[in-house]
């Protein structure tokens, strides 16, 4: 059994209650936590070497990379984006979208940077480049691997994956539970809720559930 919710706090308080129930022999074995966290123990389990780096340290790297490009032979009015806004833009871009270019994103946002497009893009393919060859991730890093994992794996992890807040999911964690196949999914969630649009959260994804998977039972 997996359960995936926002907070590490909620997992445990989930778990804290189920064991009044089942007792801690049973419930030892669900594993738990935020979409983030699981990710980098089931990774790690995997073999991963990876080290988890904080946004401000790989901000840094980003921009020393931004410091090489030459923005100032184009002419265009338009301000390019600093390194940091660019990190957490791209990272908006990942949590938004699976099958997007970066720059058809922000084509889709019609963004006035058209002029540096092929540039952002070259710095991003430097900077994930790098982060590979020291084995950088960041948060976002740890549910794109887990995703490739799984979907490089014939057997499903879990029977049962158990989701917390799921109208709060967005677009790269709802793909990162249907790579998990597993043969029962059940969410919990409310419209009203939604908190995390600054996120990428994406409504669509319990507005759809019944849709996507079929046979659904919606309470």
């Amino acid at each position: 059994i997996l359960l995936l919710t926002f907070t590490n706090k909620a997992s445990a308080e989930m778990i804290e209650r189920v064991s009044q129930f089942f007792g801690q022999s049973i419930t030892s074995k669900i594993e738990s936590g935020t979409f983030h966290a699981v990710s980098y123990r089931l990774l790690k389990k995997m073999g991963y070497k990876i080290v988890l780096k904080q946004p401000k340290d790989l901000k840094i790297l980003l921009k020393s990379i931004v410091e090489h490009r030459r923005f100032d032979q184009i002419d265009s009015g338009v301000k390019p984006y600093s390194a940091a806004y660019l990190y957490d833009l791209f990272s908006l871009y990942q949590n938004s979208t699976v099958t997007l270019s970066f720059s058809q994103w922000l084509e889709e946002d019609e963004s006035e940077h058209g002029v540096y497009f092929d540039i952002y893009e070259d710095i991003f393919e430097e900077f994930q480049a790098l982060k590979k060859e020291f084995g950088y991730v960041d948060f976002n890093d740890l549910l794109i691997l887990m995703r490739e994992a799984l979907l490089k794996n014939e057997e499903s992890f879990f029977d049962e994956v158990l989701i917390d807040e799921y109208q709060d999911t967005n677009t790269l964690q709802g793909s990162l539970i249907d790579a998990f196949g597993a043969t029962s999914l059940f969410c919990v969630g409310d419209y009203d809720q939604s908190i995390y649009a600054f996120n990428g959260a994406n409504i669509d994804i319990i507005g759809s559930f019944a849709k996507r998977y079929v046979g659904a039972n919606v309470f």
